[in-house]
């Protein structure tokens, strides 16, 4: 279930539809465990549903879909199924506009409110998210598709030029630190939810990251597109990039999985210019990942854009095909897709076709569907 399963689309005067919240649904959900969806399932949706909600109520009113009427019945159903599933949960406020008396009370009205605003709310939901995450794992395996096992530590990625020196802070709880370099990579290494990593996550980290608690939000996001951007090193590479980021601009675009590039895999310290003079083999066939989707229920998918280097030797003028280099990319392949990854690959030479972007959009839209990220209202 997903939080857009709380909307039904209507339509308006002019015969236009848009969604409107499903208070009966709600209301249902009050009362009692629904027919087709579990507690669990519908709490764990109705509770994004709700902190995505409050957070836009505080930040950029402009992005909330619920009135205040409508913020009341969510957060009493919320508070219905949680106490049900025996999940605490009881924010100071039962509305918008309560919601709206506790901030102007405590003090988040000055400069750096919104990122005060989004905190409190991240703080709030963190430990409801994180049970419901819990009671889910304990009912049942991940359906639909294996994900990848164990939890995530660190992600580096969008490395511009030097490869970053990385040491071993704390061996027993995995603490790695960049000491050299550091400003040619970014590390993220909070804790993933259920949901995965989000654009609308990832954001939020920036801000924090850079100190941009004065920007408006689409100042960050503008920010942070940037920084990625410069990490790209072809053109194929960055029509990819480009071509999914206009999915962040249209509405909810905070919730998509938030697409991240060049991603380091496996860690080498030496470089392969400093194995060839050392005389020594390479240990690490594939060390970073050209794009990496960090979704729903612990599955990756990663995007690789094949250039001529991929398969093929020799210079610019002379490539020839190499049966070595095909047959050790197919073989890191095959070793993701046992560990729980996902892999697609995307030529080059398709990527550079005038019919490439519409083919990339049909390709994300599919993606969506198979992994169940996209968030469609239901029609009435």
């Amino acid at each position: 279930m997903k939080p857009s399963d709380f909307f039904i689309q209507i339509p308006d005067d002019n015969w236009n539809m848009h969604d409107e919240f499903d208070s009966k649904l709600a209301q249902q959900l009050r009362q009692g465990e629904l027919e087709d969806h579990s507690d669990l399932e519908a709490g764990y949706a109705l509770a994004r549903l709700v902190k995505s909600e409050l957070t836009a109520y505080g930040t950029d009113q402009s992005q909330k879909k619920l009135t205040d009427e409508a913020s009341a019945l969510a957060i009493r159903a919320l508070k219905a199924v949680l106490r049900r599933l025996d999940v605490p949960f009881d924010p100071p406020f039962n509305d918008f506009d309560g919601w709206h008396g506790y901030w102007s009370a405590q003090g988040m009205t000055h400069g750096g409110s919104w990122a005060l605003r989004r905190g409190y709310i991240n703080e709030l939901f963190t430990p409801v998210l994180a049970k419901l995450e819990e009671l889910e794992d304990s009912a049942s395996d991940t359906l639909g598709f294996r994900g990848v096992d164990g939890e995530m530590k660190n992600v580096i990625f969008a490395s511009t030029s030097y490869k970053p020196e990385i040491i071993l802070r704390d061996a027993i709880s995995n603490t790695i630190e960049v000491v050299s370099n550091a400003d040619t990579c970014l590390v993220y290494n909070r804790a993933l939810t259920r949901a995965g990593l989000t654009w609308g996550e990832l954001t939020f980290w920036w801000r924090q990251e850079q100190n941009l608690d004065s920007a408006t939000d689409v100042e960050v996001q503008q920010h942070l597109f940037r920084r990625l951007l410069a990490s790209l090193g072809s053109p194929p590479e960055e029509l990819l990039f480009r071509t999914y980021c206009e999915r962040y601009v249209k509405e909810d675009g905070g919730n998509l999985p938030a697409l991240l590039p060049q991603v380091y895999l496996h860690y080498d310290p030496l470089t392969r210019r400093q194995r060839r003079a050392l005389n020594k083999p390479d240990r690490l066939n594939r060390e970073r990942m050209d794009f990496l989707l960090m979704l729903p229920s612990g599955a990756r998918v990663v995007l690789e854009v094949d250039g001529v280097q991929h398969y093929s030797v020799g210079p610019d003028d002379d490539r020839r095909p190499s049966p070595q280099l095909y047959g050790e990319m197919m073989a890191e392949d095959r070793a993701l897709r046992l560990r729980g990854y996902e892999v697609f690959r995307f030529g080059g030479h398709e990527l550079m076709s005038d019919s490439a972007p519409d083919m990339l959009r049909e390709f994300f839209t599919a993606l969506d569907e198979r992994f169940g990220s996209t968030q469609s209202a239901r029609p009435r």
